[in-house]
This record gives C-alpha cells, sequence and structure tokens, in this order.
C-alpha cells in the first residue's frame, strides 16, 4: 500500500506542478466523487455535496463540530438583544487567503448576498433580515421575526471578503437554478483551513494547506494537500480506490461494497443518513408531457396514490440499494425534529389497486409523463429511476425518462420543466424539519417560502402551520406544528417518499476521519498516519 501511495503522489506531483520529492514528503489526500462541485460560490447552490466541500475553505460565524454540536467559528459568542436581533462578537486577528482582515464589514456583506433575491442558498437563511456593523468587531444580525432557527441557518452562510467581492464584481450571488456564474464560481478567498489552488471544472480541484489558518494551533489535522477528482465511472473509482490511487472516495456503489470490505487497506464505512429520495410530481396546471383531456391527472389525489402504490420499494432496496436502508413512509429521517413514525404513510405496493384507482379516476388507459434523473447526485439514483419507469408502466403510466448531469439537470428540475423529478433532502444545515417545510412544502412565494417546492403544491392549512412555526420559540409547540404540517403534506402526496439514503464512504485504512450522518467530508478534523 505504502509503494502505491509514493506511486500516487508522483503522479500527483506530475500534475500539480511539484517535485516528487515535495510530494512524498507531503500528506496529501486524494479525494475522489461521482460528480463535480458544481460552482464554488457558497450562495448559487442549495447541496450537501457543495457545502460539504466549500467548509473547507470557508468559515461560519457558528459551525457544526464533528460532533454534529453547535459551536461558535469566526464569532466568539454572541447575546440575544431583543426578539428579532443577535448581536455577534467577532474573533480578531483573522486573516482571508489573499492576507485581508476579517471584519464586521465582511459579515455585513455576506449577509446581504446570502439574502439577496437571486441567492441559490436564500431558503436556508429565510429568518435573516440583514446585518448592521457596530464596530470592526462587533455585528448585529437582525431577523425577519422572532426565530428559534437563526444560529442553525447561520451554520450555513460562509462568511466572505467584502473587498474581495467588490474587486471582482461580485457582491452579487449567484444562481445555479438561474445558470448564471461570476467570479466565484470558479475562485475563493476564505479563512478556512485550506486554500484553493487550481480548478478545472469536471476534472481536478486542488486544495493546500492555509499555514496561517487562525485555528491551526488546535488542529489535530495534518493534511498538506486536498486533490478531488470527479470520476463519474463506478468502475473507475473503484480500481482507483483498490489501486490507491484514492485515499477517499465519498460516494461509492453499493454492489461494490462487499468486495471493498475483503480488500487490505481500505475501510468500509456505512451508515443510515438524514436525506430522504423523493419523486416530486407534478402539480401544475399543465403536464410537460401534455395534458390528458385538459387536464394534468397529477393533479388528483387518486392518481398521485395510485403512482405510490404501483412502486415495489421494498424491492428497490433489497435489489437496487443492496439492503443498506429501509423504505421511508415519512419525509424526514428520524433524527430530524419534526418526526413523527405514528403519522407515517400507509399506502403498500399493489399495483392492482393501482390500476384500479387510475381507472376511478378516470384514467384507465394510463397517460405519459416527463421524468427527469440525476447523475452523481443520488446513490443509485439511476437504477432506481429506471425501476420506477418499468412498475408505472405495469399501470399504463408511461414515462419519457431523460438523465442529465447535475448542473443541467437542476435548471430543468427547479424551473419546472419536468413532471417527475428525483429530489434527496436531508434538511441541512438546520438538522429541523423546518427546513423541509419551509423550502419544499409550503407554497411558492416568490420569496423565503417553497424555493424547492418542485410540485407547485399548495394547501393553505399546511401554510399556516409552517408560519405560525416560524416564530414559535417553545420547543415542544414548535415540533408538533412542523410534525402537523408534515402530516398533512405527507396525505397529499406531492413527493413520494422511496427510502432513506445510506452514506457510504471507502478510506484507505491510512486516513483517520469521522463518518457522520450528515454525509458532510470534514478533512480539516482529519489526519493521515
Amino acid at each position: 500500500m505504502m509503494k502505491l501511495r509514493t506511486i500516487a503522489a508522483c503522479l500527483m506531483a506530475a500534475s500539480c506542478g511539484l517535485t516528487a520529492q515535495q510530494a512524498q514528503a507531503e500528506n496529501v489526500v486524494r479525494w475522489a466523487q461521482q460528480a463535480d462541485i458544481p460552482t464554488l460560490d457558497p450562495y448559487a447552490f442549495a447541496s450537501t455535496h457543495a457545502l460539504s466541500f466549500q467548509n473547507h475553505i470557508y468559515e461560519g460565524l457558528v459551525q457544526w463540530n464533528d460532533s454534529l454540536q453547535l459551536e461558535p467559528t469566526l464569532a466568539t459568542h454572541w447575546e440575544q438583544l431583543d426578539d428579532t436581533s443577535l448581536r455577534f462578537y467577532l474573533n480578531k486577528g483573522i486573516k482571508f487567503h489573499n492576507g485581508n482582515d476579517f471584519t464586521a464589514d465582511d459579515v455585513v456583506a455576506s449577509i446581504a448576498r446570502v439574502t439577496h433575491p437571486d441567492s441559490g442558498t436564500r431558503g436556508n437563511a429565510s429568518s435573516l433580515k440583514d446585518a448592521v456593523k457596530v464596530d470592526d468587531y462587533t455585528v448585529d444580525i437582525r431577523l425577519n421575526g422572532k426565530s428559534p432557527m437563526a444560529l442553525n441557518e447561520l451554520s450555513g452562510v460562509l462568511i466572505m471578503d467584502r473587498e474581495w467581492l467588490e474587486e471582482h464584481k461580485a457582491t452579487e450571488p449567484t444562481s445555479m437554478t438561474k445558470g448564471t456564474e461570476g467570479y466565484a464560481t470558479n475562485h475563493t478567498n476564505g479563512t478556512g483551513p485550506f486554500k484553493l489552488e487550481s480548478r478545472r471544472r469536471d476534472a481536478e480541484m486542488v486544495l493546500v494547506k492555509n499555514d496561517n489558518w487562525w485555528q491551526a494551533e488546535q488542529s489535530k489535522h495534518n493534511i498538506d494537500r486536498i486533490i478531488f477528482q470527479p470520476v463519474s465511472s463506478d468502475s473507475t473509482r473503484l480500481a482507483g480506490m483498490l489501486s490507491g490511487e484514492f485515499d477517499l472516495v465519498s460516494d461509492v456503489p453499493l454492489q461494490d461494497l462487499p468486495r471493498l470490505e475483503r480488500e487490505k487497506g481500505i475501510d468500509v464505512k456505512v451508515r443510515p443518513s438524514l436525506r430522504v429520495d423523493y419523486l416530486s410530481l407534478n402539480m401544475a396546471d399543465e403536464l410537460n408531457a401534455g395534458n390528458v383531456d385538459g387536464k394534468n391527472p397529477l393533479q388528483q389525489h387518486k392518481v398521485r396514490q395510485a403512482l405510490h402504490m404501483a412502486i415495489d420499494r421494498e424491492a428497490i432496496v433489497k435489489k437496487i440499494m443492496r439492503g443498506m436502508t429501509e423504505v421511508a413512509n415519512t419525509y424526514v429521517a428520524p433524527d430530524i425534529a419534526g418526526y413523527d413514525a405514528d403519522r407515517a404513510i400507509e399506502l403498500d405496493y399493489d399495483p392492482k389497486r393501482a390500476k384500479a384507482l387510475l381507472a376511478e379516476a378516470g384514467y384507465p388507459n394510463g397517460f405519459t409523463l416527463a421524468f427527469d434523473c440525476v447523475q452523481g447526485a443520488y446513490l443509485n439514483a439511476e437504477q432506481w429511476c429506471q425501476a420506477v419507469q418499468r412498475y408505472w408502466s405495469k399501470i399504463g403510466v408511461k414515462t419519457n425518462l431523460n438523465v442529465h448531469s447535475r448542473s443541467v439537470y437542476s435548471q430543468i428540475r427547479d424551473n419546472g420543466r419536468t413532471d417527475v423529478a428525483v429530489l434527496g433532502w436531508a434538511n441541512l444545515p438546520l438538522y429541523d424539519a423546518y427546513s423541509i417545510n419551509q423550502q419544499l412544502i409550503h407554497s411558492k412565494d416568490g420569496g423565503i417560502y417553497g424555493a424547492f417546492n418542485i410540485p407547485r403544491y399548495q394547501n393553505d392549512k399546511v401554510d399556516a402551520l409552517i408560519e405560525q412555526s416560524v416564530s414559535e420559540l417553545d420547543r415542544p409547540t414548535r415540533v408538533q406544528l412542523m410534525s402537523d404540517a408534515l402530516a398533512m403534506a405527507q396525505q397529499d402526496l406531492p413527493f413520494i417518499p422511496l427510502h432513506f439514503e445510506p452514506v457510504a464512504w471507502v478510506t484507505s485504512d491510512k486516513l483517520n476521519i469521522t463518518q457522520n450522518s450528515d454525509n458532510v467530508v470534514r478533512l480539516w478534523y482529519a489526519s493521515l498516519n
């Protein structure tokens, strides 16, 4: 294994412009994943994979640590001034990667950027109104109203350098949904443990240790360089892991895990995640594949029930997910506040009943739907999309299935240009059902609500419960409101939950790293033997 590691280091030296001697002297982690990180702009795209990578470069006022506890980071502490204001006291002496000082001006600029209407992560910061500088190291963050979620939301607001943003005309965020890009798409300037050395899209990104990181003395990580490679081929990622070319593969095909478990020098890490994988159903007035007799069949509850009952989700879990997870009958995982097993969806696999429901709804001969799936976002998604297509064909529902790269797919899904889409939701960075309620379940309002309400679902009673939960500070009452909203939405079925997506990593046994249920890679807590 050491010989293979040396060979890999030499290969990396050639690709990164290092001498072989320098590469061998460094602790290098080579990290492979099926898809590229589509943007380095922290406010362009609400994605666990993107956040996981960006957190190596940028930091927030607060962050979730390796034990999933919320802790102060760029802030030393904070206090509640009133129901809608928090005062943060900032660490002094912190530098951005380009040498600029971190001050309250950067917090003000970052809050303005994340709350901008075009921000791709606006929904993750819905309680935040703006920030006001008190002095260079004190800042007040004002909220839209009373909110128990402000600190959770701030964990996802990665602080950017105001001077750098202004210099590169990047004060406004980009958006993957709208297909916009800017300087921050491919360039970075954070305060975090690693600096971006190079980026070749869809090929390779290189991070190097930030020698001036303000937390370096307290850090246990000994990693000098991270080389991230998107490798779309499952077999190539597997071969790279077996040969020692990669130290970390963070989305391993489940079917390959038994073989990898038998290999020396490799650690297989599998655990349940917080993510639920869903199908979203277009409930707008028009089907992209064309209405049937002037109507969209998906607007009928019986039709949505039929589509749910036609899918053998147990078979998908057993065969495609290799029995490493379980069917999801709720919209959130058990560890998320608002989960209630007693109010789960009770619709078992029953294709005969599904066919009957279609007939009762007026579609005995079925209909056709546009169906779009994505590569590299969710484990084995292409396979379970194909399985769903086959199950629906058995009840007469035809689908035109297309599979896209993540960047192309996001624009199709988020702009409602399909009838059936796939979506995975882990409720990050909030770790709370408010995330799904506010972004997926609440009707679209063009503002903080419904950013990922792909079905165009609307239920006024559900909306009212969600809005009531926003400012409820009593936790048991708030959790009950969230649970009530989820239960009503689950019965309406704008989304069909499939399964809880497992977290599956394979690492070199020389890489010491903690795997958590949020599926966030935190290499600044890791080390190489």
